[in-house]
């Protein structure tokens, strides 16, 4: 599951920076392709990027910018994603908590 685990993380690594390149590639119909097969396989995973962020959410590691403001705090950087596990009768389970960078932001 480990080698699994860490192809996810590459997947998800080429995504965001085709992502921050404006897909110069076209890549987005094979990243599209690779999340279908990875679904198949019962992985899936998930961007917190821009969510809001409470010392109480289970499904990340944080680090934290500054002071920690419950009312305001967002993600603003996702080092590696969710990973979910996904069994026959379709429930999820996390496998992989996301690290993620979290900051105070006013809306």
């Amino acid at each position: 599951m480990s080698a699994l685990i860490n192809l996810v993380n590459q997947i998800f690594e080429i995504e965001q920076k085709n992502a921050s390149k404006g897909d110069p590639a076209d890549l987005g119909r094979n990243m599209e392709r690779l999340r279908h097969h990875l679904d198949e396989l019962g992985l899936q995973y998930h961007s917190p990027l821009h969510e809001k962020y409470t010392d109480t959410r289970t499904d990340c590691v944080a680090s934290i910018v500054g002071d920690l403001v419950d009312a305001s705090m967002y993600i603003t950087k996702v080092i590696k994603p969710v990973v979910f596990q996904k069994d026959a009768g379709g429930n999820r389970t996390i496998i992989q908590k996301a690290v993620v960078i979290v900051e105070h932001r006013t809306v």
